[in-house]
């Protein structure tokens, strides 16, 4: 079984796992960065408004690119991770080169106005392929009102090389930590527990930076980026995972809600119907509503160390199975491509 996976080689991202998963399943898998042949299709723009101008015929040329260095693919299933800047004939030409169906899974909201998810050829692309899978099942009547012919849910998961709990005999450094990118909902929520001195490490891209100097969380500790495995021993650094999502995950769930639990950690999360549903509440992990809600969860697990572990453990028994090789599986039965019996 021969696999190929569009997508962008980024640290900790889906492209990686679901490499690692398919070669598990016994299939030979190829992987190509989308992200690095846009930008070798990119000239030297200094400006965004000059950019923007410029960026239909980058994308023609970007999609020419796609489909000339695909040309000698051989697959027996084509994975499209996201895949915003493609556009209906490069899934076509992908089909007909490999005679093999076109999958899409798209791990952002495609129907959101957000640039960064915006697909750039629009929502018609997505009926182009032969199955398209989304992390959230509020999404699945938009996919059937774009034309889509098979749309299926298909959660976030596991990566067993990246993710499992550590042992430490360190005390905790802070009381909350949380890793990721802000926003203005992430920074209210930290900004609201350093306030009430919580000890609070964040650690992301350009942090501190999004932060209002003389705040209470300008006080916070601040640190790099953490991914694939350093997210497990900078949890452990923490009483408390946060998770907080963002607005496109706000009726669902994101990766953090697999990975926070998968490391071991008690994870602290902002509750969502769909989470709820994935996650037993106060058993797995424990859940906030609002900023008042959050400070006072903070509280009250903060204080409770042989229950912050009851639930780490669980949380950790929760999604140790529920592991990208069974995502994999689930594409390639819906694909009609069988695998036979789960390893």
């Amino acid at each position: 079984m021969r696999v190929l996976i569009l997508g962008e080689d980024a640290p900790g991202g889906l492209m990686g796992s679901y490499a690692r998963a398919f070669a598990e399943l016994g299939a030979t898998v190829r992987t190509y960065c989308l992200a690095r042949a846009y930008q070798s299709v990119m000239p030297a723009i200094r400006t965004r408004a000059l950019r923007r101008v410029a960026e239909r015929v980058l994308l023609s040329a970007f999609n020419d690119r796609v489909i000339a260095d695909l040309a000698d693919a051989e697959d027996d299933l084509v994975l499209v991770l996201k895949g915003h800047r493609l556009r209906p004939a490069t899934v076509d030409a992908l089909r007909e080169r490999t005679d093999a169906p076109v999958v899409n899974f798209f791990p952002d909201d495609p129907f959101s106005t957000e640039r960064s998810n915006r697909l750039a050829f629009g929502t018609a692309v997505l009926a182009a392929y032969d199955l398209c899978f989304t992390f959230a099942r509020h999404l699945l009547p938009a996919y059937e009102r774009a034309g889509v012919r098979a749309a299926h849910y298909l959660p976030f998961a596991r990566d067993p090389w990246q993710h499992g709990p550590v042992t430490t005999s360190l005390a905790h450094e802070f009381d909350v930590v949380f890793v990721g990118n802000l926003d203005d909902e992430r920074v209210g929520c930290l900004d609201a527990l350093a306030s009430q001195q919580f000890r609070i490490g964040v650690f992301g891209e350009r942090t501190a930076a999004v932060v209002s100097k003389g705040s209470a969380l300008s006080r916070a500790t601040f640190g790099p980026p953490a991914y694939g495995q350093s997210l497990s021993m900078t949890l452990a650094r923490g009483a408390i995972s946060l998770n907080v999502m963002r607005t496109q995950n706000a009726q669902s769930h994101n990766m953090r809600s697999f990975e926070s639990p998968a490391c071991g950690a008690f994870t602290l999360s902002q509750r969502t119907g769909e989470l709820t549903e994935l996650f037993a509440e106060g058993e797995e992990v424990a859940c906030f509503g609002s900023v008042t809600e959050l400070c006072d969860q903070a509280r009250r697990w903060l204080d409770d160390r042989q229950g912050r572990d009851r639930v780490a453990r669980a949380g950790f028994e929760r999604v140790r199975d529920d592991t990208y090789v069974r995502r994999a599986t689930t594409i390639l039965e819906r694909a009609g491509i069988g695998v036979g019996s789960m390893p």
